[in-house]
């Protein structure tokens, strides 16, 4: 298949490549070049690892700012013990109020959906949420996992997410 997509590029270049034009190394290159233009059309996130959090959803709910959280778990494990500590802060960046929630279990392969109550009082006082920390992270064998590690985030809200 090398030798087909070699000749492939090579007519399409209009120049000869390999033994016949004396310079082998231009195999290499136009496979090399192939090869990346390949592997740069998969998305980074196609590998499916991970653990992403997405700040979904904010509304004002009887004098509360509710957020809803979309959490997908692609760890390839079940999470039987999962927390995460947030910090939520206001419009001029203070510290408005730390939220420790927690959110097990979290199925394998499975996106989870919680909803919050942020502060008491409008969303509109908020300017965006900290991911500080994931205090607890275990699979369901026992076994203690880097989480923060994996975390990718996002926010589909005017207030942001960050980590």
């Amino acid at each position: 298949m090398t030798r087909k997509l070699s000749w492939a590029l090579a007519r399409a270049l209009g120049r000869p490549i390999g033994a016949a034009s004396g310079r082998p190394w231009r195999a290499l290159v136009a496979v090399a070049c192939v090869s990346v233009l390949f592997l740069a059309a998969v998305p980074a996130g196609a590998a499916g690892t991970g653990l992403h959090i997405e700040l979904n959803k904010t509304e004002d709910n009887g004098g509360s700012c509710l957020a809803s959280f979309v959490l997908r778990n692609e760890l390839g494990r079940t999470l039987d013990r999962f927390s995460l500590d947030l910090y939520i802060f206001d419009v001029d960046g203070v510290i408005a109020r730390q939220v420790l929630l927690d959110l097990a279990p979290l199925r394998k392969s499975k996106t989870t959906v919680a909803r919050v109550a942020l502060i008491e009082g409008s969303c509109a006082q908020l300017g965006y949420v900290l991911v500080n920390s994931i205090p607890s992270c275990r699979s369901e064998d026992g076994e203690t996992l880097d989480c923060v590690d994996g975390l990718s985030v996002s926010s589909r809200s005017r207030i942001g997410l960050q980590k």
